[in-house]
């Protein structure tokens, strides 16, 4: 072929993608599931650079380093610990800008009342006040959770790391688990096994166990499973979290005894065989001083389901993370609601926190769907309001998350739609709202996280960095502490 045809040929060709560019929508045309975009050529010709969010001012934000000394106070101090806590200065808050403020319902800040006269007394209360941190990926491993609760505790006393899982899909921030036996995980977010003919989840919406399940009508066999799981402190968590003074374990359902032996440093703290049972138990060991690592033994023909282990200081606050990936609320409907009101009442939390939106975005295809989610979302509320009596609980609403359309990543459709939603809903059932959205930067945002340096979110433009996490905590914590410092005024 001739010069001059090949250059006729090209000209063809870019004119043919000119006039396609002209006419595709700028958002795309679906077609067979897939979505067709093309540049316009005044697009390509001149291009303009994506404006960037400012987000300097997050920038500057100082985050507590988990490089502080290990505090065993809680487990050292004499009974009355109130003195060891420092006293409140409102002076040394953070400044409160308007964008991480609570939104507070037509009640306002009284609805939290109840929980900042907790926090007032936590230090001398006989037990830790308890906070209970649900949310989907955005806080999984501790993550924002680990940050705040250093924060409360440092400010309110406390130790250790609250409720954790035996078997679990990610490491923990804060607790190192060696497991030995064949511990399985059952979860509400998966796909429910066959032989499993009940729904009982629990306050962690999983459980563990080292035996397989068997229906009731079949015979147990001979076979006596051992099984054990060794919790130590991550030396990369906060200190606070590094000190544990009491162990309590939720289990239940098991059909033939189980002995239960627990070890602190290699030293048998107690042991206990406990005959079958077909409802919630609880047991709980004071630990005397911090162990570096501690052992749960176990060993029957039958496993107990095993609803987790809190690692609680004596007094103070304990904060739990837990996270269910993938999760956007609807997974509360899905378990036994008996059980889930006992071990709320046996927790007894005073503060209930649900972090989610950010799931059920890839699913919405309208406003009304998104306004259908925040309606869902509100009954949600409404039931906890049953299962957890007089608890205040603070929603706080999806991170900005990002799409590519063209060159550029932009804020995903409908999510301020669904942040709307959310807080709305949330408002109407007499509850605290966050907008983390908000606090983030507001549209676009998280562009900005992802290319700061260092980065404050991962290229998947979703979920935050360890520093981008310990940055939402501090924002989310000045917004709480404020709303506290009220509270604290009012008192004097």
């Amino acid at each position: 072929m001739s010069p001059a045809r090949v250059l006729v040929f090209l000209v063809v060709v870019l004119a043919v993608l000119a006039l396609l560019g002209q006419l595709i929508p700028r958002d795309g045309l679906a077609i067979l599931g897939l979505t067709l975009r093309l540049p316009r050529t005044h697009d390509v010709l001149f291009p303009v650079e994506q404006a960037r969010v400012d987000i300097s001012d997050i920038l500057a934000v100082a985050t507590d380093s988990t490089e502080a000394p290990l505090d065993t106070s809680a487990v050292e101090a004499p009974v009355d610990s109130a003195s060891k806590v420092p006293a409140f200065d409102p002076s040394a808050l953070a400044p409160l800008e308007e964008r991480i403020k609570l939104h507070f319902p037509a009640q306002g800040s009284a609805v939290l009342q109840p929980f900042f006269a907790d926090l007032e007394s936590a230090a001398s209360q006989p037990k830790p006040i308890r906070i209970l941190h649900y949310g989907d990926s955005q806080i999984e491993g501790d993550r924002i959770t680990a940050y705040v609760r250093n924060k409360l505790q440092a400010q309110f006393g406390g130790n250790g790391p609250g409720l954790i899982a035996v078997a679990d899909i990610v490491p923990h921030f804060s607790v190192e688990r060696v497991l030995g036996g064949d511990w399985k995980r059952y979860s509400v977010m998966g796909k429910k096994p066959k032989e499993q003919s009940h729904d009982r989840f629990g306050a962690l919406s999983a459980f563990s166990r080292f035996s397989p399940i068997l229906h009731d009508t079949f015979a147990l066999d001979t076979i006596v499973h051992e099984a054990f799981v060794t919790l130590k402190p991550e030396r990369r968590c906060y200190a606070k979290a590094q000190a544990w003074s009491r162990c309590k374990l939720w289990f239940g359902w098991h059909r033939a005894p189980v002995t239960v032996t627990v070890e602190a440093d290699g030293a048998e703290l107690a042991s206990e065989t406990i005959g079958p049972a077909n409802e919630l138990l609880l047991r709980e060991w004071r630990l005397g001083s911090s162990p570096k690592e501690l052992t749960l033994r176990f060993r029957g023909a039958d496993s107990p389901d095993i609803f987790g282990i809190a690692l609680d200081g004596r007094d103070g606050v304990s904060v739990d993370n837990i996270a269910a990936r993938g999760a956007a609320g609807y997974e509360f409907k899905r378990q036994d609601q008996s059980l889930l009101a006992s071990m709320y009442a046996q927790l007894g939390p005073s503060l209930l926190i649900l972090q989610y939106g950010g799931n059920v975005l890839p699913n919405l295809k309208s406003k009304e769907e998104a306004e259908q989610y925040g309606r869902f979302f509100g009954a949600q509320i409404g039931r906890f309001r049953k299962l957890a009596p007089g608890v205040p609980v603070i929603v706080i609403g999806p991170s900005d998350m990002s799409i590519k359309e063209g060159e550029d990543y932009v804020t995903r459709p409908y999510l301020e739609d669904v942040r709307d939603a959310m807080k709305a809903n949330t408002l109407a059932q007499g509850a605290v709202f966050w907008d983390m959205y908000d606090a983030m930067g507001g549209r676009n945002s998280m562009v900005s996280w992802v290319q700061a340096d260092p980065p404050l979110a991962a290229e998947d433009y979703t979920h935050f960095s360890p520093l981008g996490a310990r940055k939402v905590g501090e924002l989310f914590y000045t917004a709480l502490i404020n709303a506290y410092a009220d509270h604290h005024a009012a008192q004097q």
